[in-house]
């Protein structure tokens, strides 16, 4: 536990730092294994092409959870936001500091229910509105938006923001 103001500053800094590195890798990760380009439907015909009647707008009835896999990021309200949807429906958001994790499922509409560590609760329940294989969509509860792209495999994504540098720390004893 930190005992002064500057260790706390210091261990702020490290947490959010290591939430900035752990949304790069797990945007990374995916991007690299959930792009759903050329694997010929190896998971029984399923595909992760969208369709040609993928909704778009309100309507979110369609939206398949093979056209959410992967990883995607962009920026709501200027504060960078990183989705993470995998094969198997599990879900991960980091967004300004919170992380959440949970399922996406397919049903009337392809729903993401997340918990955050912290019991944030902007990013907790959403329907995905849209997913056309380079733009995703997503209607949260709480009223909020995040219109997030796929990134290209193997290019960073622009726009993240950057780690401070650290103050010298002093001796440990």
């Amino acid at each position: 536990m930190p005992t002064d103001m500057g260790e706390l500053i210091v261990h702020k800094l490290v947490r959010n730092g290591a939430a900035a590195a752990t949304a790069l890798a797990a945007a990374l990760a995916l991007t690299a294994c959930g792009s759903g380009d050329g694997d010929g439907g190896k998971d029984g015909g399923a595909s992760a092409a969208p369709s040609a009647a993928a909704p778009t707008g309100a309507d979110a009835q369609g939206v398949s959870l093979a056209a959410a896999e992967g990883a995607w990021v962009g920026a709501t309200d200027g504060k960078p936001v990183t989705l993470t949807v995998s094969k198997g429906g599990q879900a991960v958001v980091i967004s300004e500091a919170h992380v959440c994790q949970g399922t996406a499922k397919e049903g009337a509409a392809l729903t993401l229910t997340l918990t955050c560590k912290d019991g944030d609760t902007t990013r907790t329940s959403g329907t995905v509105r849209s997913a056309d294989g380079t733009q995703l969509v997503v209607a949260w509860d709480s009223g909020r938006t995040d219109t997030l792209s796929k990134p290209a495999a193997g290019v960073l994504p622009s726009g993240l923001p950057s780690i401070p540098p650290l103050p010298s720390l002093p001796p440990q004893p």
